[in-house]
């Protein structure tokens, strides 16, 4: 490499900014000697033999031409001033208001657009111009394209929801309805079975409590009989045969012409039973209800079926 080149190649990296330092992996104080040996230590893991497939040329020159120029004065020097100068105008940046940094940075920007076409050429410049303009328009026109294909779609999606319709010959929002009746019918089935189910479980418990009822009489009964005859020491039925004699011969002298004060008997029977017989009055009025229930719930399932049926007739070709 001719030391011209190599002095315009430290002037242009000083102006990107790119520091050689750090591309080699040291820094502004080594020596001649430590400059070589990070080369070195660079250029070995860089190199094709190691590298194979991963190998980057373009990478493996720039460290190349970073150890030529920080290792020759002339190239060194000018790099070290273009750096400085790179500093000292990053300085002057920061402290210049937002305003002027914009402007400094607007005419640097034209600057270096006008370099880049002067260094192209305008036949080139003006090529490159074409090529971004015709990729804006052919993404527009793709664009416009995927637009008009949704549109398209919609509106096929939308004619055959209205051939469906028109086939169907009903409204579109009916199923809600149908689906509505359905639910209150088995609502309807659902409230008749709970209702029969109560009913069957009332005469259970009423028919469970006359036999409790009818046990617990008999039982008592037995009692009373074993009692006297333990206490009299005469067998239940001397009892009651000597009891009816003495009811003869009451009679026989109520037939005297002086009649006696009448005699005070003690009734055997037991008194009515008016808690009992409300509650059969008042289980008699729940069962009535409960059937007046169901005669309702099925002549309103009959009346349904027989309006379905008549329905099916009316629209049956």
């Amino acid at each position: 490499m001719a030391d011209k080149d190599l002095i315009e190649w430290a002037r242009e990296a000083a102006s990107r900014g790119d520091d050689l330092f750090s591309l080699l992996a040291t820094d502004a104080t080594a020596s001649e000697a430590e400059i070589r040996k990070a080369f070195r230590n660079k250029a070995k893991d860089l190199h094709p033999d190691k590298a194979r497939d991963a190998y980057d040329p373009v990478l493996y020159d720039r460290v190349t031409k970073a150890k030529d120029v920080l290792l020759t004065p002339e190239a060194r020097e000018v790099y070290d001033a273009g750096m400085r100068a790179v500093l000292a105008k990053k300085v002057a940046m920061d402290n210049m208001s937002a305003k002027r940094r914009h402007l400094v940075e607007e005419l640097e920007r034209r600057e270096e657009e006008a370099k880049r076409q002067k260094t192209m050429g305008p036949d080139k410049a003006q090529q490159e111009e074409r090529e971004k303009r015709a990729a804006m328009a052919a993404r527009g026109r793709q664009k416009m394209a995927e637009m008009r294909r949704l549109r398209e779609e919609a509106e096929e999606r939308e004619r055959v929801r209205e051939r469906l319709a028109k086939e169907k010959e009903a409204p579109i929002d009916s199923g809600p309805a149908s689906n509505k009746s359905e639910e209150k019918k088995e609502e309807d089935e659902d409230e008749e079975a709970a209702l029969e189910r109560k009913l069957r479980e009332v005469q259970m418990r009423k028919a469970e409590k006359a036999e409790r009822k009818k046990k617990k009489k008999e039982a008592k009964g037995e009692g009373e009989d074993v009692k006297a005859s333990a206490s009299t020491g005469i067998p239940s039925h001397a009892k009651q045969e000597k009891e009816e004699t003495k009811a003869d011969d009451g009679v026989k002298v109520s037939s005297a012409p002086t009649p006696p004060a009448a005699p005070t008997t003690t009734s055997t029977e037991p008194p009515p039973a008016t808690s009992a017989s409300n509650n059969t009055s008042t289980g008699g009025g729940r069962f009535a209800s409960t059937m007046a229930k169901l005669r309702a719930a099925q002549a309103k399932r009959d009346e349904e079926s027989r309006k379905k049926a008549e329905a099916e007739a009316a629209t049956a070709p």
